[in-house]
């Protein structure tokens, strides 16, 4: 039995997991690739012979980068999925909406047997019908003999 009292939806968490975390993705990114920046023009204006800390600023201007394409991508898997879920859960909504009330899930008639009752005049007909519609039992071919072969005339002695 189906229930009609609507449900509150409970949040999709890791949804919002995915969400939080590409964000937070996109952040850590930017961070890293303006601070690497700053960091790399610090070190030219000073004409500064730190190897060192130039490879630093270089490195985490690449990871920077890196961490704000995978935060972008992470923002588009996240609003797909979103779309999805929000798609499924609209159908189901529909289909609910759609679903007669009074449905009965009593399916206890399945297994009885069937008789069908013909009157006795239309028997002969009735058979016929079924005998015309049902397929055959397939019973396997006698192979016919072949034609025979016109017998040899019998030789005779004419001696």
């Amino acid at each position: 039995m189906t229930s009609n009292t609507p449900t509150r939806a409970l949040p999709n968490l890791p949804l919002i997991g995915t969400w939080v975390a590409a964000l937070a993705l996109l952040g850590v990114g930017l961070w890293l690739l303006n601070t690497s920046n700053a960091s790399q023009v610090e070190l030219y204006t000073a004409q500064s012979q730190d190897y060192a800390a130039y490879l630093g600023a270089q490195t985490g201007t690449t990871v920077g980068g890196l961490l704000i394409a995978v935060g972008a991508l992470a923002i588009v898997i996240a609003a797909a999925t979103q779309a999805v879920a929000w798609s499924i859960a609209r159908r189901a909504t529909q289909a609910e909406v759609a679903a007669p009330a009074g449905f009965d899930e009593d399916d206890s008639f399945d297994d009885e047997p069937v008789a069908i009752v013909v009157p006795a005049a239309e028997a002969p007909a009735a058979a016929a019908t079924v005998a015309e519609t049902e397929p055959a039992e397939a019973e396997p071919a006698e192979a016919e003999p072949a034609e025979a072969a016109p017998a040899k005339p019998e030789a005779t002695d004419s001696k």
